[in-house]
């Protein structure tokens, strides 16, 4: 179900958006919609890949908040140059070494 909300923009930015709307011949709500959408992901994917790297969330933990596979996961750290975020002891325990 779809819900109202507002939110305040300047008026620049108003002219601009419409007037881009009006030129691709688009559907004002079904566009913002899917603007706010995009932009939401992204956001939350950056913001996620920061707690990573800060190692405030494993790996496996933003895979699960973004739903994408490790190797996705892999690939987003390659894309946005970020170092995989894994110590010694991590590579010991996993091989059951301590």
């Amino acid at each position: 179900m779809l819900k109202p909300t507002t939110v305040r923009v300047n008026d620049d930015f108003l002219k601009e958006l419409s007037d881009f709307i009006k030129d691709m011949n688009l559907d004002k709500s079904s566009y913002l919609r899917e603007i706010l959408k995009k932009g939401f992901e992204e956001d939350k994917r950056d913001r996620l890949l920061v707690k990573y790297q800060s190692a405030e969330l494993s790996a496996a933990d933003v895979c699960k908040k973004i739903k994408i596979t490790p190797w996705e996961f892999f690939d987003l750290l390659k894309e946005k140059n970020i170092s995989l975020n894994v110590s010694m002891e991590d590579w010991l325990d996993s091989e059951g070494l301590i």
